[in-house]
């Protein structure tokens, strides 16, 4: 495949050069929609691996995927556009590809036998009974502990019961949807996957089993209890009230019991529950305990060291009359007893046996025996259901580890009394910082950035990459969450806040509090000690990702000039993606290679305005004779995109100064030293053109305008985007430009959004003819603003300005 890629590009190189820059283009386009789209994905993963968005594995899982497609996409676009550069790129791409999927691999559940456990037989077997099938098991071994019989329904049986109905997809594609936060979504899924289990068969090798199992704990019609006992369920995380419980079944309808139990395991409560601790779907697959009902007296639990009783030196035994159910669930309270955990088991004083729920002193004692023995049993502290039927019988229907109480220290956190300057911006990184300002507008301030500082930029440039770890914090006026600083910023903890404020001044000490979007003038204790006391994430939530982080969202290509800047250097997808967008950017913009080809094939517009501005003809931009000169004029354009857009720039109205190139003196300042010529291509204006299409950037001094438009016969297709930013002036005589630019777009029906000092704004579906126009409007707003800013006032000015604007642009527009 290479061959045949090297052949076919070298072949468009020596016979059909405007072809192959054409196919490079395209796939320059292509690239950076896909670069956008990976970005947002690994911004995506990072909420999930650092646990700021709590969700499904499926979803790691299917964003990891579809990052792959994007990543893999860009990697064979950069290949399409220089193959003899980046040949063994797509190699690293598909070993890290590979890497990434065995990392998020899942362990296939087993679908084979058995089916049914006895329920001394769950004792040995916790992955196929669960916890609590599997501790009442283990319990019923030790001596004079009194449990029901039973069976268990195992997990095997659950995973083959929804291979079986063909739901594995089905559940999965709403797993993957699935964010804790969102409520909403979280009900809608939950619910549907609940349907789909009520839905399904119980496949007759599982359903025969379990009516013969019944009929072998149980005689005639006494009733049965079909509960929930998960895989994970009793153990280290207790899920205590999560998943569902059938109680009073007739033996007739056990198999629609337990396709309701099934379905608990997709509540709501159940799956946030399971997400917030780092569990997977299949590491809670779902068996079933059955047992017989017991028609009680009185039941409740037994916590063998109450934490509520003498510091935890003592049992507590909670009871109510009748089931239990009315005590766990919390809808009463129940009556309870401390009793001593030796012989002879004295009752606190307070205590009344035989009253209310609680059973005689001689079963509270008896309770308290048993209770013991299955702590020592299990070698821990036990949370125990009991039941004593009408008989006087009693009963271990449950014991599980006693969940022992966090010890948080009691911080009282002061109320937070101070007022933001800056609130509500947008969050690109998480976390919070104090600090002194520190402004870093470009290559020389970011070098000399101090340690501590809140850092003030125009931009998330990479550039900030090198310092991030000496940041207390970042405000920048544009960015977003996608950028690849944003994404480091957020590994390592720092704040980054974006948006179009009054910025604080330089050596001003500022908060910066990156989960609420605000900035506090001077450092606000009461907001760095929330952070640090903050709620934290389950260790096994960030763990279960550990080893795929540096894999996909980690970025080590930092530098684009350093060695290891190269495919070999690639380490994560992360890597990749700033690779190619790099590599891409400097292929599609280089200036001249050793056979005139790439931008060296761009000709040089004559023109009497003081622009340098090359052109590249991609097809049929330009007419026969411009494309055999190495000079092209105005007249030469074919492209009707480029034509419209030059009949406003060019508008004779617009008085121009003879004496000033415009070009991009930003970059001059930085670079010249005497170096670069005023006509070179480096600071020049640019435009890559076809019949239909345009790609025009032009650098007018300190700001520049870029515009991308298909202008053709298909309505479908036609579309103008544009974006403005910069200028030499003050940065609100900067706004009152922007606010210019943006009240004469939407006049003429433009969608706008702005930015800090930048402005975006699009329109599409037009006539092949309004679109011209369009352009032409659009050349001239170009042409009149280029120094606005400069004599810009105020609001005022501004609306006198576009009434101006408007009317003359209107005597202008003639047909073209």
């Amino acid at each position: 495949m290479h061959i045949a890629q090297l052949f076919k590009h070298w072949t468009y190189q020596v016979f059909a050069p405007g072809t192959l820059l054409r196919r490079k283009y395209e796939a320059f386009k292509s690239l950076l929609r896909h670069d956008a789209i990976a970005l947002e994905l690994i911004a995506d993963l990072e909420e999930l691996f650092y646990g700021e968005t709590l969700a499904d594995r499926q979803r790691a899982n299917y964003l990891a995927g579809k990052l792959s497609e994007s990543v893999g996409t860009m990697a064979g676009q950069l290949v399409e556009m220089n193959p003899t550069g980046y040949m063994e790129l797509p190699e690293y791409f598909r070993k890290i590809e590979f890497y990434v999927r065995m990392a998020l691999e899942l362990e296939q559940p087993e679908v084979g036998p058995p089916y049914i456990l006895t329920l001394e037989d769950a004792a040995s077997f916790p992955h196929l009974a669960g916890g609590k099938a599997c501790n009442l098991g283990r319990a019923a071994k030790v001596e004079g502990v009194p449990v029901p019989k039973g069976f268990v329904v195992t997990a095997n049986a659950y995973n083959y019961f929804i291979d079986y109905n063909d739901l594995n997809g089905k559940i999965e594609d709403r797993l993957r949807q699935m964010v804790v936060g969102d409520r909403d979504l979280l009900a809608r899924l939950t619910a549907e996957m609940q349907e789909l289990i009520l839905d399904a068969e119980v496949p007759e090798e599982i359903a025969r089993g379990i009516r013969f199992a019944v009929s072998e704990i149980i005689s005639g019609d006494d009733l049965i209890a079909v509960r929930s006992s998960a895989l994970a369920e009793d153990g280290d995380i207790s899920f205590a009230g999560q998943y569902a419980s059938e109680l009073n079944v007739q033996p007739n309808d056990v198999l629609e019991a337990y396709k309701r139990v099934l379905a608990g395991k997709f509540c709501p409560r159940a799956v946030s529950y399971r997400i917030s601790n780092g569990l997977t779907d299949s590491e809670t697959a779902m068996a079933i305990l059955v047992i017989p009902m017991v028609d009680a007296d009185n039941a409740g639990v037994v916590y063998t060291q109450d934490p509520d009783c003498r510091g935890g030196n003592s049992i507590g035994v909670y009871g109510v009359h009748g089931l239990g159910e009315a005590l766990v669930d919390g809808s009463i309270s129940p009556d309870k007893a401390t009793i001593s955990r030796v012989e002879p088991f004295e009752l606190d004083p307070d205590c009344t046996p035989d009253v209310g729920g609680l059973p005689s002193e001689d079963t509270l004692k008896e309770l308290a025996r048993h209770s013991l023995a299955l702590e020592e049993a299990f070698g821990c502290p036990q949370d125990i259901e009991w039941a004593e039927d009408v008989t006087g019988e009693l009963y271990i229907i449950q014991a599980r580890p006693l969940q022992s109480e966090r010890e948080e220290a009691a911080v009282e956190h002061d109320p937070i009394s101070a007022i933001p300057f800056a609130e509500g911006m947008e969050r690109a990184a998480r976390g919070v910082g104090c600090g002194e300002v520190y402004y870093a507008p470009s290559g020389e301030e970011i070098a000399r950035i101090p340690e501590g500082a809140i850092v003030v930029t125009p931009t998330l440039k990479p550039a900030l990459l090198t310092f991030v770890n000496k940041m207390s914090g970042v405000i920048a006026t544009t960015g977003s969450r996608a950028s690849h600083f944003a994404s480091v910023a957020r590994e390592v903890g720092c704040p980054v806040l974006v948006g179009d404020i009054k910025m604080p001044e330089q050596g001003e000490v500022v908060t910066v509090d990156g989960f609420t979007g605000n900035i506090y003038e001077g450092c606000v204790e009461a907001i760095l000690t929330r952070a640090r006391a903050g709620k934290t994430v389950p260790e096994k939530v960030i763990k279960q990702y550990a080893n795929v982080v540096p894999l996909t969202v980690k970025l080590n290509l930092t530098d684009p000039d350093a060695e290891e800047f190269t495919p070999a250097g690639c380490r994560s997808m992360h890597d990749v993606v700033r690779f190619c967008h790099e590599k891409a950017v400097g292929e599609m913009f280089s200036l001249v290679d050793k056979r005139g080809r790439g931008m060296g094939a761009s000709k040089r517009l004559k023109t009497d305005l003081p622009l340098v501005m090359y052109l590249l003809d991609l097809g049929e931009g330009l007419f026969g004779n411009g494309s055999k000169s190495k000079l092209v004029t105005p007249e030469d354009i074919k492209s009707r995109p480029m034509w419209a857009l030059w009949y406003g720039l060019s508008d004779p109205r617009v008085k121009w100064p003879n004496k000033m190139t415009h070009m991009d003196w930003e970059e001059f300042d930085k670079i010249s030293a005497g170096v670069f010529s005023f006509d070179s291509k480096l600071l020049a204006s640019y435009g890559l053109i076809s019949s239909d299409y345009l790609h025009l950037m032009i650098r007018f001094g300190y700001h520049f305008s870029v515009v991308d438009s298909v202008c053709g016969s298909d309505v479908g297709a036609n579309y103008i985007n544009f974006r403005f930013k910069g200028g030499g002036a003050g940065f609100d005589q900067r706004l009152l430009r922007l606010e210019f630019i943006r009240l004469v777009l939407a006049r003429y029906g433009f969608e706008t959004t702005t930015r800090g000092d930048m402005i975006d704004a699009k329109c599409a579906k037009m006539s092949e003819n309004e679109t011209r126009r369009l352009l032409m409007r659009l050349g001239y707003l170009m042409a009149v603003t280029r120094l606005m800013d400069m004599r810009m006032e105020n609001e005022e000015q501004v609306q006198a300005e576009v009434e101006r604007f408007i009317e003359d642009a209107e005597s202008r527009d003639v047909r073209i």
